[in-house]
């Protein structure tokens, strides 16, 4: 008798994008910005994570075909929730973004709204 075990994998589909990026800045600069706080993104399958350094702050659905992503944070439903959303340079919800990658590790997120600089390390 041949036996045969598979496991699954959940492997990047995002590409380049899949992983944790750093925010470096955020034009215009949101409301209560403190440059020395260390935020993140972080993109993987069809959700993004949004944390602070040593803590997640909130996940959310992601959509992503190559060159826009649209991001909807189901769990912000408080004004101080949706002012510290700001951080990420995101000032409505759902938001939509255009990607542009700059580098393998230089990404930049930008509408109407606002323009956001993340490095991946």
């Amino acid at each position: 008798m041949l036996i045969c075990f598979f496991s699954c994998q959940k492997t990047d589909i995002n590409g380049d994008l899949d992983g944790e990026w750093e925010v470096m800045s955020v034009t215009p600069a949101p409301p209560m910005w403190d440059k020395d706080e260390r935020i993140f993104y972080n993109f993987g399958q069809h959700v993004c994570q949004l944390t602070i350094y040593g803590g997640p702050f909130t996940e959310g659905n992601m959509t992503y075909n190559g060159k826009e992503m649209t991001l909807d944070f189901p769990f912000i439903d408080t004004p101080d929730k949706q002012l510290q959303l700001k951080q990420y340079g995101i000032y409505s919800n759902p938001v939509s973004f255009e990607v542009h990658f700059e580098s393998k590790s230089r990404l930049i997120l930008s509408n109407d709204e606002s323009t956001i600089i993340l490095r991946k390390f």
